[in-house]
């Protein structure tokens, strides 16, 4: 018989914040997370995709916040941090997965994406805002509280272009530096932030989430799909449920790791 005490994947009566959290990877992770108990903030945009979510979430029989943030902007930032002490009086768990390889919400810094050689500085940077900057600035606002209670998780979404392992179309080079500094300052983070704080990543391949309207993901096709050793696309719902064995005491001696889920590409 099992000695394995699965009470340990429980969330009940914490308080997670996702940013991102109204769409795709994001979403999922606040399913996720509610289901196995937490609270859920949403911190994200645009402020119209918030509010459906945070239904989804209290259909689940737990409480939710939801606050229209842009995550690379350090006051909105503290403000988060502090309207959510001021609802649920603790932050357990800090879900970083807001950022993006193209500027496809309106309500976040815009950039372009180009191959090295066409990339303005500008975009380059605004790629690293977008994704690293947000993740630092989260992470940084909420260590205070998981310090002072003596425990946190904290997870940043990265990217399989940001392990450098695959040939990448040129125009992904500033997306995947950026997702590789996520990943080196979550060990960075591990390192510096324990005992107390948990601080992981997880690296999602390619991933079947919504697009908007007129935008066309580029990289789901044949050849792509090919190159995964299962023959398809992930989910959405496969990247949370690693983040959420990572926000869990399942993974009390799990921190500076970075897991891969990309099908074995």
């Amino acid at each position: 018989m099992s000695n394995l005490d699965l009470s340990r994947f429980s969330l009940e009566g914490r308080t997670a914040i996702i940013t991102g959290g109204s769409g795709g990877i994001g979403r999922a992770c606040a399913l996720a997370f509610a289901k196995a108990g937490a609270n859920i903030v949403i911190a994200s945009l645009p402020p119209d995709s918030i509010a459906p979510v945070v239904l989804e979430v209290e259909a689940l029989g737990v409480q939710a916040l939801g606050l229209a943030v842009n995550v690379s902007d350090a006051e909105q930032v503290r403000s988060l941090v502090e309207q959510t002490l001021a609802r649920f009086g603790r932050i357990d768990v800090l879900a970083n997965v807001a950022g993006g390889s193209y500027s496809r919400n309106p309500f976040m810094p815009a950039f372009k994406r180009a191959p090295l050689l066409e990339l303005a500085p500008e975009d380059f940077m605004t790629a690293y805002e977008v994704n690293t900057k947000s993740a630092f600035l989260c992470a940084k606002a909420v260590a205070p509280a998981m310090k002072s209670a003596g425990k946190g998780s904290i997870i940043n979404i990265g990217s399989i272009s940001g392990r450098g392992t695959k040939k990448e179309r040129s125009d992904m080079a500033a997306y995947g530096a950026a997702k590789a500094a996520v990943m080196n300052l979550t060990i960075q983070m591990a390192q510096h932030w324990g005992p107390e704080i948990r601080v992981n990543s997880v690296a999602p391949g390619i991933i079947d989430t919504p697009r908007p309207q007129g935008t066309h993901r580029q990289e789901m096709n044949a050849e792509a799909v090919k190159k995964i050793a299962l023959g398809r696309a992930g989910k959405a719902d496969e990247v949370a449920s690693a983040a959420l064995f990572l926000a869990s005491d399942a993974a009390s001696f799990v921190s500076g790791a970075i897991i891969d889920v990309n099908g074995g590409e």
